[in-house]
């Protein structure tokens, strides 16, 4: 995995290409799950040093071969559409809201900008959302519900299987 230690998005070059293993929206949710209790850190990358939102859709989807890219080019509070397409930079395929599900990624509003996002899983029967909670100062799993309000865009990894 290559991460970005510059202000810079890095993609994938041609040659590379995601991961031609079959991955499974329980090996993203497994993946995502083993960095809960790691810490926030802005723009960070590693569970030594600490991770965020972004990160740990960043470390899933290249740890799993699904994409290859990274960008630390965001700000806590970032507006526009700005943050919304990294997630297209990143080619992950942009779905309904009506249609998530464990294994896709989440973005959200904080106020009134696009600046959080996570990762679905299923709990008891319900969605929740694995991410890295500023206020919380770690990776926590909770309920969808709480943050359905706030949802304004969803996204699958390419080359997921049921």
């Amino acid at each position: 995995m290559e991460t970005s230690s510059t202000t810079e998005a890095k993609t994938c070059s041609q040659a590379e290409t995601p991961s031609s293993a079959i991955r499974t929206r329980s090996d993203v949710v497994g993946l995502a799950r083993s960095y809960l209790d790691i810490r926030f850190r802005h723009q960070g990358r590693s569970k030594a040093s600490g991770i965020d939102c972004c990160g740990l859709v960043i470390l899933v989807g290249n740890q799993l071969g699904l994409i290859f890219y990274d960008t630390t080019n965001y700000d806590r509070r970032t507006s526009g559409e700005k943050f919304v397409n990294y997630f297209r930079d990143a080619k992950l395929i942009e779905i309904p809201l009506t249609e998530i599900k464990q294994g896709d990624v989440i973005v959200t509003t904080d106020a009134n900008f696009p600046c959080h996002c996570g990762i679905a899983s299923m709990k008891r029967g319900e969605l929740h959302m694995i991410h890295a909670y500023l206020a919380r100062k770690k990776v926590v799993e909770e309920p969808l519900v709480h943050w359905m309000p706030r949802v304004i865009a969803a996204f699958r990894f390419p080359g997921i299987e049921d």
